[in-house]
């Protein structure tokens, strides 16, 4: 699971180098290959929710931030966005909600010592600015042009992906946890009638 959680992260990193090398295209050009990167990262994510071993504390925020990411980039390949002023609002919502998932499992891999949490709430950090600025991007005077700033987006969730397969529990790491926390059950023996008398 490790390894798709890998691919799906440098899938979204490939798309937003594409995109920022098409910068002079218009996104209705090529909003059929961001939706449908979305659509595949989005799948990979909720498989790797449910298939992965040794699931970590709060690990439900990476279920909820796939399937976002499946249900917008099913909007994007439905033409949902037919202007190019709700690109940066709806890119930057989508950013923002990851980058704040992302803080929050910081705090559930502090409490559990897992040395992951820190590249987690630096790149939820680094998101959250990031898509509170894509909503102010389209009337600053000195904006970022619009398929640059989806290529620096797609980046940037593409990072977060491949920090989080990087540091994914192994499968082997994974049982030996499991089992260091499974509880131990004390034998309990029930006698019959019969064998009180007999004692």
């Amino acid at each position: 699971m490790r390894i798709l959680a890998v691919i799906a992260g440098v899938a979204l990193m490939v798309t937003g180098i594409w995109s920022i090398a098409n910068r002079g295209a218009g996104f209705l050009s090529i909003a059929f290959i961001l939706g449908l990167m979305m659509v595949f990262v989005g799948v990979i994510s909720i498989l790797v929710y449910f298939f992965a071993p040794g699931k970590q504390l709060g690990f439900g925020w990476f279920f909820v931030e796939g399937l976002t990411t499946l249900i917008l980039g099913s909007l994007v390949l439905a033409n949902k966005l037919p202007t190019d002023l709700m690109v940066p609002v709806f890119f930057g919502m989508w950013i923002l909600f990851s980058g704040i998932l992302r803080m929050v499992a910081s705090v559930h891999l502090a409490l559990e010592r897992q040395k992951s949490w820190s590249f987690t709430l630096a790149a939820g950090g680094i998101s959250a600015t990031f898509g509170v600025y894509a909503f102010f991007n389209p009337i600053m005077a000195f904006g970022i042009p619009l398929m640059i700033m989806v290529g620096i987006i797609f980046l940037l969730q593409g990072t977060n992906l491949l920090i989080y397969g990087v540091f994914m529990a192994k499968k082997e790491r994974a049982k030996r946890f499991s089992k260091r926390i499974k509880p131990q059950h004390e034998e309990v023996i029930i006698m019959q009638p019969e064998q009180v008398s007999q004692t």
